[in-house]
């Protein structure tokens, strides 16, 4: 675990990473997926708390590269948080129609933020942990090897989530010097790390940006700002390491791409429930923007998170009787979120009903946030 002397010495100790990839500058717009939007017309301005407006109810006919440009010239965090003005009376016909549309997407968009501001909390013990961190995550780059202790960035991570939650104003400026401090120094040792460590500084430095956004006000807007750069770069990085050619951070389902060991799923897993956070928070900051999450349709491809039971499994042999029984009913059923989409707006039949029966019986809290998406699409 990383000195907490050290990371708060900030600046000196671990210096601002250089972010100037292939000739791209800060303010260059990149995609929820860490691949590069230059050009869009989507956000053409600088979006703050002061100047994200309603002007329209209907959806944006912007072009966006893959789910959102959620970072587009300096997008300021305060979007993320802002409580979005009622909308007013629509009457009746197609406006009514808009009004409904965009008023369930406000509050699919203000549920995953209430459920996001969690994660700090859920942080502080090993038992709780948000459902994209795996409570066994030692085990991806030791297989086994039989440790329990917990990686060098998660358990940093508990750390500053201990801080973090017992803040007050006069103990913030250090919270985010270590906050700070954590990050760089992940940023600047991601070559010499492996494609596990990187995944979990990339769920690390998530659990910042939520810290961030729950702490938000113009005094760290700077620490959003570069907290978004640094998890472009690490997701850049991983996307190379890992390989992989879906959207997001390129994960496969487990019926296009079955792990061989509890290990292999517990890496397999925890990079597809990166890839809905990921979308998760796109969607939001597309709505809360005014603009389309995805009229590119990239959404489709992301495969859903495995069950509840199969993510809680603490043992090699409760994984192995879960997996086998999950495995039967995945053949059969919901894959990709696109799979969950299309059957969430499709008519009533027998069959599409017992296949959200089975989805929904077997899901956590991730599969209910993903049982919002449609809303926002």
């Amino acid at each position: 675990m990383a000195n907490a002397q050290d990371l708060a010495l900030g600046d000196g100790c671990y210096p601002l990473f250089d972010f100037n990839l292939e000739g791209s500058a800060f303010n260059d717009n990149f995609t929820v997926d860490g691949i590069f939007a230059p050009g869009s017309d989507a956000l053409a301005q600088d979006h703050s708390l002061a100047d994200v407006g309603m002007a329209t109810y209907g959806k944006s006919r912007a072009r966006l590269k893959d789910w959102c440009d959620w970072s587009s010239h300096g997008l300021s965090l305060d979007v993320v948080t802002e409580r979005l003005p009622a909308l007013p009376d629509p009457g009746i016909g197609m406006a009514a129609g808009l009004w409904i549309e965009r008023s369930q997407a406000q509050s699919s968009a203000d549920l995953i933020v209430q459920s996001l501001r969690a994660f700090p909390t859920m942080m502080l013990r090993r038992e709780t942990f948000p459902w994209f961190i795996h409570p066994q995550s030692q085990l991806m780059s030791k297989p086994g090897s039989g440790a329990t202790a917990l990686p060098d960035a998660i358990s940093t991570c508990m750390g500053i989530a201990q801080i973090f939650t017992a803040r007050t104003p006069e103990t913030k400026p250090f919270l985010w010097r270590i906050i700070r401090g954590e990050y760089r120094r992940l940023l600047n040792e991601m070559h010499d790390m492996s494609k596990f460590d990187v995944l979990l500084a990339t769920q690390a430095c998530m659990i910042y940006l939520v810290m961030c956004i729950i702490d938000h006000s113009s005094d760290n807007e700077e620490h959003g700002q570069e907290l978004l750069r640094a998890l472009y770069v690490l997701c850049i990085h991983f996307k190379e390491l890992a390989g992989g050619q879906g959207a997001g951070n390129g994960s496969q389902s487990e019926l296009s791409s079955p792990s061989r060991t509890w290990e292999d799923w517990i890496f397999a897993e925890s990079r597809r429930r990166l890839s809905s956070l990921w979308l998760l928070v796109g969607c939001v900051v597309c709505i809360k923007t005014g603009v389309a999450c995805d009229p590119t349709g990239s959404y489709r491809s992301i495969p859903l998170p495995g069950p509840k039971s199969l993510w809680k499994a603490s043992t090699q042999s409760a994984w192995e009787v879960e997996y086998e029984a999950s495995r039967m009913l995945h053949v059969k059923g919901l894959v990709t979120l696109g799979d969950l989409v299309d059957i969430q707006r499709s008519p009533y039949t027998p069959l599409n009903s017992g296949k959200l029966d089975v989805w929904n019986a077997r899901i956590d809290n991730l599969g209910s946030l993903l049982n919002l998406v449609h809303t926002m699409l």
